[in-house]
């Protein structure tokens, strides 16, 4: 079983030996046993074809006799150690599984690490598989069950856009980007220009407390915005109290392409998204919910007008993305950043023989010049954020200052009491 990987695919995945990984943890306090992890590692290895496959000549190729997802068991150490370091560690693409945990195990309390090659797939796939394991550790004999093809294009892009004007445009929106990406990149100069310093890569972390999630939700609410729009507004915000001018001009989020794609299933594995960016102009002297609202309809009209039509047109691009790479690698880039908001995780908290007792939202890095990244979840009431960066593109100093000016004007913006504020 083999398929050609697509134009998102092969941009994440490069040469093949640089890491592009998204890397998630979990804690749990109770009893986990080796045998049962090992058991669970194996059981969605078997579902999930492409957790048996390696990459060989831009195609994925499930192997008949796969190696095992690894398995490290530590114990001095932390979940953000672990992260940074799994970060940074490539994937042997060609011969070893996309996947690996690691088992930090103390006294009193297990966290579990996946790490996945980001190529293989997006947040949906990486939290149903975390689900899965975690299912799978409370009963061994749960039956999960199987994935017995991989996903295609044919899947993603209906047989009606795949004919007629449709496809004209898509090859056509293709070719514009295949030469656009040429032109851009051959504006970049590599000369006397390095790659990013991955060993300066560093993870910041933080909770929201239950009174502030909770005051955030019904605040949005109020105004009639959602959480991700006002999340988007004050990150920008914050940037530019550090970063002045370059602060974040606008925002790219990710949005779950198993909203509008029906074969991709919320367990299935696919690393291939959609997204939509905002452009937050500095409107400072309007006052926070007053840009948020006007944000709001223009993020919910981008939502409701994506479809895979660039997806399509992008399969008629391959040939750029040499030229991509370039420029995402050594173009001149502002602070703009990606926010991915995962929302309400959906994975119950006690179990027979343990208790889950908090969800770190993952990390993701990859090998081009700007790595600002924000993800968030919420679980037991908390939203809970990582900040992922490098000091050489952004000083850890600024990432830190605009973590404490993100909170501030979430403090100020919010009611203190239970009242709601409203405009």
């Amino acid at each position: 079983m083999k398929r050609k990987l697509l134009f998102p695919e092969r941009l994440m995945l490069g040469d093949g030996n640089t890491p592009f990984n998204v890397v998630s943890a979990i804690r749990i306090k109770g009893s986990i046993s080796e045998e049962n992890l090992v058991h669970a590692l194996a059981c969605i290895q078997a579902k999930h074809p492409l957790l048996r496959a390696n990459i060989i000549d831009d195609h994925y190729v499930v192997q008949e006799q796969p190696g095992t997802i690894p398995l490290k068991i530590v114990h001095s150490t932390d979940w953000i150690t672990v992260t940074l370091a799994e970060l940074a560690q490539p994937f042997d693409t060609a011969t070893a599984p996309l996947a690996r945990v690691t088992w930090i195990r103390t006294l009193h309390y297990s966290d579990l690490v996946l790490s996945l090659h980001h190529c293989l797939c997006d947040g949906g796939g990486r939290w149903a598989l975390m689900k899965e394991i975690i299912a799978l550790l409370d009963n061994p004999s749960k039956d999960i069950g199987m994935h017995r093809s991989l996903l295609t294009i044919e899947d993603i892009i209906p047989a009606a856009q795949r004919t007629g004007w449709p496809l004209m445009k898509a090859k056509l929106v293709g070719g514009i980007v295949k030469y656009g990406s040429q032109l851009l990149a051959a504006l970049v100069s590599t000369k006397g220009k390095s790659k990013t310093n991955r060993e300066k890569d560093y993870l910041l972390h933080w909770k929201l407390d239950e009174g502030m999630t909770s005051a955030l939700v019904r605040q949005c609410k109020a105004m009639g915005v959602t959480v991700n729009t006002a999340l988007c507004v004050a990150l920008a915000s914050a940037f530019r109290k550090v970063k002045g001018e370059q602060g974040a001009a606008k925002v790219t989020c990710p949005v779950d392409i198993r909203k509008y794609v029906p074969a991709i299933t919320k367990d299935s594995i696919f690393s291939v998204g959609l997204s939509i960016t905002l452009e937050i102009p500095d409107e400072h002297t309007r006052p926070f919910w007053t840009r948020v609202q006007l944000l709001q309809p223009i993020a919910t009209d981008k939502q409701k007008r994506l479809d895979t039509s660039m997806v399509h047109a992008l399969e008629y691009a391959h040939s750029a993305i040499p030229h991509m790479i370039k420029f995402l690698t050594y173009g001149k880039l502002n602070y703009n950043l990606m926010f991915s908001n995962m929302g309400q995780l959906d994975i119950d908290e006690h179990w027979r023989t343990f208790d889950i007792e908090t969800v770190f939202s993952p990390a993701v890095i990859g090998p081009f010049a700007n790595p600002n990244t924000v993800l968030t979840c919420t679980y037991k009431g908390q939203m809970d954020f990582t900040f992922i960066s490098n000091d050489d593109f952004l000083a850890l100093d600024d990432a830190r200052a605009i973590k404490d000016a993100l909170l501030k004007i979430l403090k100020e913006v919010l009611p203190s009491t239970t009242p709601i504020l409203t405009i």
